[in-house]
């Protein structure tokens, strides 16, 4: 079973030397951002992330993955 992305959502990947290789975060228009579960990615048909983040750009990389690890706290 698939659905479609919810509507505005941007995907952003990572390189795989980030992190772990697999992190894909969404961005919604109003600005949330977390990191998308593999469910997610499944369910939504494994769809072309909008953005990768460059090999090199940690800093942009890590600025998404401690957002998503605060909201998680």
């Amino acid at each position: 079973m698939t659905m479609n992305r919810p509507d505005g959502i941007i995907l952003v990947k990572g390189d795989p030397q980030q992190g772990h290789g697999n992190e894909v975060f969404g961005i919604w228009p109003t600005g949330f951002t977390r990191q998308i579960t593999a469910a997610e990615w499944s369910l939504w048909g494994q769809p072309t992330p909008d953005y990768y983040i460059a090999l090199g750009s940690d800093d942009e990389f890590n600025q998404l993955a401690a957002y998503d690890r605060a909201l998680r706290a």
